[in-house]
C-alpha cells in the first residue's frame, strides 16, 4: 500500500538517511523512535508537505512524490490537531470535504456518521476551542477520516492527553481502524501505546531505521542494541559469547551466562525483565542461569514492581561461584509484597537461556529484520 524507496532528506538539525518501508493495506503501523529521530519528517513527506531530497513514495501502486498533499488521498493529523479555532466542530469535519466540493447531502450524512462513531455528535456546534483535549482529538480524527482517505497519518495523536484519556482513545483508534480498514501510519514514542495499537512498528534512530516488525518481536528479539534499550530489555549487556555444544555461552562483565542462541565473538545480550525470577529460595531443578543476588532498590509501579539486584554468586547443583553482575527484575506486586522485597534482601533470581537474546556486534542498523 505505501513503499518508501531510498528516502532521505536534511531539514536543518533534523534528517532521514535511506529510509525504505513497505506498509501493507489496512495495516496499522507505528513508527517508533525518539523526539529528534526524525519520525514527523518522514510522516510528513508521505503526506506530501516536505519533498524528499532523494527517493520515492509510492501509495495504491501510484508514485506520489511529485503530487500534491490534496492529490494523494490521504488523511492527516498533526500532533498539535491544527483545528480551525473560528469553526464550530461540525464546521471544522465538514471543511475538506467542501473543499472537494462534495454534495451537501453527502457531506451532512459522513458527518452523521463519524460523530455518531467516534461519540461526540453532542458537540457539533459548540466551538473547538472549548474542547477537551479528548474531545479535540476525536474531532481532528473525524475530519482526517471525513475525506475517506486511502491512508491516514497520524502525528502523535495521544501524546498531550492525560494518562485515562490515551489510554481511552488508544482503543478509539484501534477501533475506527477495524470500522474503516484504512492503512494507518501512527508517530509515538511510547512502547505502551505501541504495544496496544500496532499491526507492525519502525524502531527510527538518528533518522535510520534500526528494526521492522511485530511488537512481539522487536520486543523479545530487537536487531540493535538502540533497539533493545528503547523496547525497555534493561537487561542490555556486552558480552563474548562461544558454542559449547548446543548451548551457547556469554561471558559478561563479572559472570557468565547461557544462551539457547547461537552465536559467537562480541555480542550484545538482552534479557527481558519480566523474564527474570526472583525466589526466596534456590528452586529446585537444573536452572543454567541462576544466581543468589541482593536487592538493591524497589521501585513500585501500579500493578508492576521494578526490582534491581546486585548478584553475587552463580550456583550450578550444589555449587557456587562468585559472580558479580546487576540485573533488573519486573514482577508482580503481589509477587514483590510476597516476597518483602526491599534493599538489602537476599533473594535467587532465574531466568531461561531461550529468553537471553544475543544481538552480534556486527549488526548494524537494519541488519537482522524483514520489513514486509
Amino acid at each position: 500500500m505505501i513503499s518508501v524507496r531510498g528516502l532521505s532528506l536534511r531539514l536543518e538539525e533534523f534528517d532521514l538517511h535511506d529510509i525504505n518501508l513497505e506498509i501493507g493495506e489496512r495495516e496499522y503501523f507505528v513508527i517508533l523512535g525518539q523526539t529528534g529521530a526524525g519520525k514527523t519528517l518522514l510522516i510528513e513527506s508521505i503526506a506530501g508537505l516536505l519533498r524528499p531530497q532523494k527517493g520515492r513514495i509510492w501509495i495504491a501502486g501510484r508514485d506520489v512524490t511529485d503530487l500534491r498533499p490534496e492529490d494523494r488521498r490521504v488523511g492527516y493529523l498533526p500532533q498539535d490537531y491544527a483545528l480551525f479555532p473560528h469553526l464550530s466542530v461540525k464546521e471544522n469535519i465538514a471543511f475538506g470535504m467542501k473543499i472537494a466540493k462534495r454534495p451537501a447531502p453527502a457531506v451532512q450524512a459522513k458527518i452523521a456518521e463519524l460523530a455518531d462513531l467516534l461519540g461526540i455528535g453532542h458537540l457539533l456546534h459548540r466551538d473547538v476551542i472549548h474542547l477537551s483535549g479528548g474531545e479535540r482529538q476525536r474531532t481532528a480524527l473525524a475530519r482526517a477520516l471525513a475525506i475517506e482517505p486511502k491512508v491516514l497519518l497520524l502525528d502523535e495523536p495521544l501524546s498531550a492527553l492525560d494518562e485515562q484519556t490515551r489510554e481511552n482513545l488508544c482503543g478509539e483508534l484501534r477501533r475506527v481502524h477495524e470500522e474503516f480498514g484504512t492503512t494507518t501510519v501512527h508517530i509515538s514514542h511510547s512502547f505502551e501505546e505501541t504495544l496496544s495499537l500496532a499491526d507492525r512498528i519502525a524502531v527510527i534512530n538518528a533518522g535510520r531505521v534500526e528494526q521492522v516488525g511485530p511488537p512481539a518481536e522487536v520486543m523479545c528479539r530487537p536487531a540493535t542494541e538502540f533497539a533493545a534499550s528503547f523496547v525497555r530489555c534493561q537487561n542490555v549487556l556486552p558480552g563474548h559469547a562461544w558454542q559449547d555444544g548446543q548451548i551457547t555461552r556469554v561471558k559478561i562483565e563479572g559472570a557468565e551466562i547461557y544462551s539457547a542462541s547461537p552465536a559467537k565473538g562480541k555480542v550484545t545480550v538482552a534479557v527481558r525483565p519480566e523474564e527474570i525470577i526472583l525466589f526466596d529460595h534456590a528452586p529446585s531443578g537444573d536452572s543454567p542461569n541462576l544466581f543468589r543476588a541482593r536487592v538493591r532498590m524497589v521501585m513500585g509501579r501500579g500493578a508492576l514492581t521494578r526490582v534491581d539486584l546486585e548478584a553475587e554468586a552463580k550456583i550450578s547443583g550444589s555449587r557456587e561461584t562468585p559472580a558479580q553482575a546487576r540485573f533488573t527484575s519486573l514482577c508482580s506486586r503481589q509477587q514483590s509484597e510476597g516476597l518483602a522485597l526491599a534493599p538489602g534482601k537476599k533473594v535467587f533470581l532465574s531466568f531461561d537461556p531461550r529468553v537471553v537474546h544475543l544481538i552480534c556486534q556486527n549488526q548494524g542498523p537494519g541488519a537482522g529484520f524483514s520489513d514486509t
